[in-house]
């Protein structure tokens, strides 16, 4: 069974990441430093080292993989939330281009690092969503 909320858009953060950041703890201090509570997110843009991953459902894990070249972010959507100790969750999927146009995408991790800029707008939502922790996978997915 679907499980859904109705929520409207509050504000609209627009940002640049600057070379050598690294993007996943950037939208993190982002949501802490605007307060955001829970949002809908997109950018774009060109990173020089990228470290994404996929959900092995049958290992209940993260397996990751890394491209350590120059790479144009082709499209990054994702959301934020919280877990219930205020702690802030990005979940965000990132598709990336290197020169020839090979793609390849994935959750975005830790180490996706800018290489001259990347644009960021936030659609922060007007509720609270919340991750709880799902025992059958050990993922901290939406309460709705």
């Amino acid at each position: 069974m679907v499980k859904s909320t109705i929520t409207k858009s509050a504000r609209t953060i627009v940002a640049r990441l600057m070379p050598g950041e690294d993007i996943l703890q950037s939208l993190q201090t982002l949501a802490d430093e605007h307060g955001i509570r829970s949002a809908q997110i997109s950018l774009i843009g060109a990173i020089k080292h990228a470290r994404l991953g996929y959900f092995d459902r049958h290992a209940c894990e993260y397996r990751d993989f890394s491209i350590d070249e120059d790479l144009e972010v082709v499209s990054c959507v994702g959301n934020m939330s919280r877990l219930r100790n205020d702690e802030v969750v990005v979940h965000a999927h990132m598709v990336v281009a290197d020169e020839k146009g090979n793609c390849h995408g994935g959750h975005l991790m830790k180490g996706c690092v800018v290489s001259v800029t990347i644009e960021v707008v936030i659609m922060e939502l007007d509720a609270d969503i919340y991750r709880d922790r799902d025992e059958a996978t050990g993922l901290n997915l939406l309460d709705l």
